[in-house]
């Protein structure tokens, strides 16, 4: 029988092959789950669905968060350490503005556009990380980003995709997630409790989402009621079990690394767009996804000595 000494001596023993494959789950979850985000809106409002899908996906992760929390609480540490415990905050802040700019623009771009520019976070996890550390891009990430950016804008099917307003929060959106990316791998290699650290940044989620619902929006149990179904998958298997798998992925693999590999969130989504609700993928679109299969391929498996390249600037 499967027990959570289980899955946390699994957890300790995890390979970086194995991180990189749960990352690649997370990412078919959160790619599936473009279409209940964009569907639950036909009777809720952006923040309403946000504060729903974080309130059930808290409440998927505090089984096996108190499990661990027995074993070692993270409250402890964080009373310890003031400043984890301002990072692990804004992990949730991060994460809200993140998906809150995404689910405002579901409202006015259609899914492949969305899922993407959200991809557009890859070339700006290293460039933040370059900012921060000072350490020089690897010439295979350079080339990586220049192949994600056009592929990006391939599939957005047009270079003005500024001017469309629900693209622009989606760009916008990018760097909180990048910036949720760094986090995530900056908090991990200090502790390793993957699942009380979920539930910390779902949960603060929520509570922002209710506060900006309760101001901005007036949702009824009608509205609630219809996107049950949205509301499960967006909240179990993109919260609960989608950021719950990217922190204990994230622990055995870097930043640039998982945001690449996060990336196919946007093939995923597309592909679920297409699949689902019929929106059709254009030839650029598809060149767009391959495109963006190529630059994962290229950061992630290519050895470095292939592409020696290293930039000179310096953060100095």
């Amino acid at each position: 029988m499967l027990s959570f000494s289980h899955i946390q001596e699994w957890i300790l023993s995890m390979t970086r092959n194995q991180a990189h494959l749960l990352l690649l789950v997370v990412t078919i979850l959160w790619g599936f789950t473009f279409v209940a985000q964009k569907t639950g809106m036909e009777t809720l409002g952006p923040m309403s669905f946000s504060a729903a899908r974080y309130l059930i996906g808290s409440i998927g992760i505090v089984p096996i968060a108190f499990f661990e929390f027995r074993k070692n609480s993270i409250v402890i540490i964080l009373r310890k350490d003031r400043l984890l415990a301002l990072k692990a905050f804004g992990l949730g802040c991060f994460m809200f503005c993140g998906i809150s700019l995404q689910q405002i623009a579901l409202q006015y771009t259609n899914i492949a556009n969305a899922a993407f520019l959200t991809a557009l976070y890859v070339p700006a996890v290293p460039f933040i990380s370059w900012v921060l550390s000072s350490n020089p891009i690897k010439g295979k990430i350079w080339l990586a980003l220049i192949i994600s950016l056009f592929g990006s804008w391939m599939l957005s099917g047009s270079g003005t995709v500024l001017s469309q307003w629900g693209d622009l929060l989606v760009v916008i959106s990018v760097f909180f997630w990048a910036g949720h990316i760094i986090l995530i791998s900056n908090i991990t290699q200090k502790i390793n409790m993957p699942f009380q650290l979920s539930f910390i940044q779902s949960f603060i989620c929520f509570i922002l989402a209710l506060c900006f619902a309760s101001v901005l929006e007036t949702p009824t149990l009608m509205g609630f009621t219809p996107a049950i179904p949205e509301l499960i998958i967006a909240g179990f298997f993109s919260v609960t079990l989608g950021f719950s798998f990217q922190i204990v992925g994230q622990r055995y693999s870097d930043p640039t690394a998982s945001a690449f590999i996060l990336s196919l969130e946007s093939v995923f989504g597309a592909i679920a767009g297409w699949l689902l609700l019929s929106q059709i993928i254009g030839t650029s679109s598809l060149i767009g996804c391959a495109l963006i299969f190529l630059a994962v391929i290229i950061a992630d498996v290519v050895p470095d000595s292939w592409i020696p390249l290293r930039s000179k600037w310096r953060n100095d």
